[in-house]
């Protein structure tokens, strides 16, 4: 009986010592409950921000704007379809606009552009790069001097549907300045108060062996920047 009550204080004093060892000395160090107890989690480190710094802005080379060098370009013909215009329909009008107050001084006239050709045909685009501009007409040969027709739509590239204007030449206007070259020069000469803009032309012949059409603007526009 005594060695049964000696063993089983044997076991207690074990048993207060692994409560003082697991339990009681943890909780004194803030370590928390033992190994069979629920620990604290760990705290969460939230990372310091640092500002992005977004990348450098390349600023793109311009490109250079090309300059007239005055000499003149031919313009080519192209397919009448490119335009949606109708084969063989032809408006014989002869529509003028009126100029506006004569400005002081004398414009001088280079050649920008020619149009040389034989028959009827409807030209590629041109850019016009001044606001005022004129179309010489005034070299056409014929071949028949009872017949001879020609005309020539000035067409807006930007509005197909606007006739800018419409010079049209019968057998009258032949005849009366047949032999006389100064007078076509002077009056085969239409003027336009506009520019800066695309057009393209729409010619019609009948027994013309020849024209070559001028288009030309203010001798001032030779080397200015090409819009």
């Amino acid at each position: 009986m005594t060695e049964k009550k000696d063993f089983m204080y044997v076991v207690l004093a074990i048993a207060v010592v692994l409560v003082i060892a697991l339990v009681i000395k943890p909780a004194m160090n803030g370590e928390g409950p033992g190994p069979w107890g629920a620990r604290d989690p760990e705290p969460t480190i939230t990372p310091v921000w640092t500002p992005t710094v977004p990348p450098a802005t390349t600023v793109p080379t311009p490109t250079p704007v090309p300059t007239w060098d005055g000499k003149p370009q031919n313009i080519g013909f192209v397919d009448r379809a490119t335009y949606q215009i109708p084969t063989g329909k032809t408006i014989h009008q002869n529509l003028t606009t009126p100029p506006p107050g004569a400005a002081p001084g004398i414009t001088r006239w280079v050649t920008y552009a020619t149009i040389d050709g034989k028959g009827s045909g409807t030209t590629g685009v041109v850019r016009i790069p001044s606001p005022m501009w004129r179309l010489d007409y005034s070299d056409i040969t014929t071949s028949n001097d009872e017949i001879p027709f020609f005309n020539c739509q000035v067409m807006d590239a930007q509005d197909p549907n606007r006739f800018v204007r419409i010079v049209t030449l019968n057998f009258a206007d032949f005849l009366g300045t047949k032999g006389e070259p100064d007078l076509r020069e002077k009056q085969w000469v239409n003027t336009f108060y506009e520019g800066n803009r695309d057009y393209y032309f729409v010619i019609n012949t009948r027994c013309i062996d020849s024209y070559s059409i001028k288009i030309q603007v203010p001798e001032t526009y030779v080397g200015a920047p090409l819009e």
